[in-house]
């Protein structure tokens, strides 16, 4: 009974332990994004990020004319620092990304040149009424 109450006591202090920053921020960074200003400035570009929980995100370009762009890669969250890799054929880019703000709609990254980034985050579509939530 003794070792019982010492499991389940134990089971409600790991429950209750705080979350670790660096994984809270990991998945505050999960989700889908639209580019809302790239690093020139521009305010058209037609890019989305989506970060998945695993690790892995897809990033989305669509060109103007009508064409898209896939990159898949991997990517980490150590404090505010966004290290990522990605590849598409012959083309390789590895560097990390500093997180200079992140709420629940808004993200805003600077590369190592400087350059910065701004997301809002995309809402998942809501369900029709006909179709049975999954």
């Amino acid at each position: 009974m003794r070792a019982l109450a010492a499991v389940l006591v134990w089971c409600s202090v790991a429950v209750a332990a705080p979350v670790p920053k660096d994984r809270a921020e990991a998945e505050r960074v999960v989700g889908t994004w639209q580019m809302t200003r790239d690093s020139q400035g521009n305010t058209d570009t037609k890019l989305t990020l989506e970060i998945r929980a695993n690790g892995k995100f897809v990033i989305r370009q669509f060109l103007p004319d009508g064409r898209e762009i896939v990159y898949e890669g991997t990517y980490s969250v150590k404090g505010n620092e966004l290290p990522y890799s990605v590849a598409r054929g012959d083309f390789k880019k590895a560097e990390t990304l500093t997180i200079k703000k992140l709420t629940a709609t808004e993200l805003v990254v600077v590369d190592p040149d400087g350059l910065k980034e701004e997301f809002v985050r995309v809402k998942p579509p809501e369900p029709k009424k006909d179709e049975p939530k999954k």
